[in-house]
């Protein structure tokens, strides 16, 4: 049976749904929340056909509004309300930490941050569309985290959303949506997250649960499923099952090149990840002695390269893991009905919805 856009008032207003469509895929997501427990009601992940959306603006409108139309009718579970939050991709976002001088005067400050802000991104302060939040309090002077994206890419989505007759309540990086669902709650210091996508990577570092930096690379997980295809010669669906069961712990994973046949694109996201570390230490902070990486987090489907978290652990020196997306929920007795592999593509639409429920789950 088709499920279908349900208008009922069983949900609280500000229990929307998330909608992830930065990368390959469409993925769907809202949750329910009854006191400290949480339940999936709704979900759904579907590819997106090439040309629909390009380095994060939606190019074929007509088309993404059938598709995600479409989505809605066949989705698992079932949609309440037609409210949604969206998420910005990292491309299309400046980041930023700037240091404000505190002022007695609210309105100077403000006025402050939004020179500061012009003065240290690439695009005039009348394109743009930004928020602002104070992480740390220096006594004289502020620290500021700054995200910012151009008005073009924001009028693109409210528009095709407002067609798609959904109400957009809240558009925000990828990056943050990340950070609210692969951290866990209250976590403290500097951790460094590798979001592993079908196209390219993102690389997160978080300072208390908040993104401050993030970068991009081409390593990705198409990349390595290609590897398996072209080195033994399987169909791509076979070759993502292989990456899945055997990945690097499979000794027979010598290629025609008689090495490991990751060993090149694993020593490239090494090296990145590397440089991401560097860049914490040589310009983030400058006040800070000791900015340790405390730990490593990776999410996105190249992460569910077998191996991956041992290898990157033992090169890096640095403890790594694999994202749990579900940390920061509590189903109680029950489990997600998401597939632990196919979780990490929706760490991004889990913090989205996660968004609605910040302060409901300690209630």
């Amino acid at each position: 049976m088709k499920n279908k856009i349900n208008n009922s008032n069983y949900y609280d207003i500000d229990c929307y749904f998330g909608v992830d469509f930065s990368g390959s895929h469409l993925r769907l997501l809202q949750t329910k929340v009854s006191g400290k427990n949480f339940d999936v009601v709704g979900w759904l992940q579907r590819k997106m056909p090439k040309g629909v959306v390009k380095q994060g603006e939606i190019i074929k409108k007509v088309d993404f509004v059938e598709i995600l139309k479409e989505a809605l009718e066949n989705a698992h579970g079932n949609f309440s309300g037609n409210e949604v939050v969206l998420s910005i991709p990292e491309e299309k976002v400046f980041t930023r930490v700037i240091q404000v001088p505190l002022k007695a005067v609210e309105k100077s400050f403000e006025e402050t941050i939004k020179w500061e802000t012009e003065s240290s991104i690439p695009v005039s302060i009348d394109d743009i569309y930004y928020d602002w939040q104070v992480i740390k309090d220096n006594g004289d002077r502020a620290e500021v985290l700054v995200m910012a994206t151009t008005k073009d890419i924001i009028d693109n989505y409210l528009s095709v959303f407002d067609e798609a007759g959904l109400s957009v309540v809240a558009i925000e990086p990828e990056s943050l949506a990340l950070s609210r669902s692969i951290i866990a709650d209250k976590s403290m210091g500097y951790v460094l997250l590798v979001d592993l996508g079908t196209d390219f990577s993102n690389f997160v570092i978080c300072k208390d649960g908040l993104p401050v930096f993030t970068s991009s690379s081409s390593v990705s997980s198409r990349k390595m499923t290609e590897i398996v295809v072209r080195e033994f010669g399987f169909g791509f669906e076979k070759a993502e099952n292989y990456k899945i069961k055997k990945g690097l712990e499979d000794k027979k994973n010598i290629g025609k090149s008689k090495k490991n046949i990751f060993e090149s694109i694993l020593n490239d996201l090494v090296e990145e990840t590397k440089n991401t570390i560097d860049f914490l230490r040589d310009n983030l902070f400058l006040e800070e002695k000791d900015k340790k990486i405390q730990k490593i987090i990776l999410c996105g489907g190249g992460s569910n390269l077998k191996g991956l978290s041992s290898y990157l652990t033992v090169k890096l020196k640095i403890p790594v893991i694999q994202s749990n997306p579900w940390i920061n929920l509590n189903f109680v007795k029950k489990i997600p009905p998401i597939s632990k592999q196919e979780s990490q593509g929706f760490a991004s639409v889990i913090g989205l919805t996660l968004r609605s429920h910040v302060g409901k789950k300690n209630d």
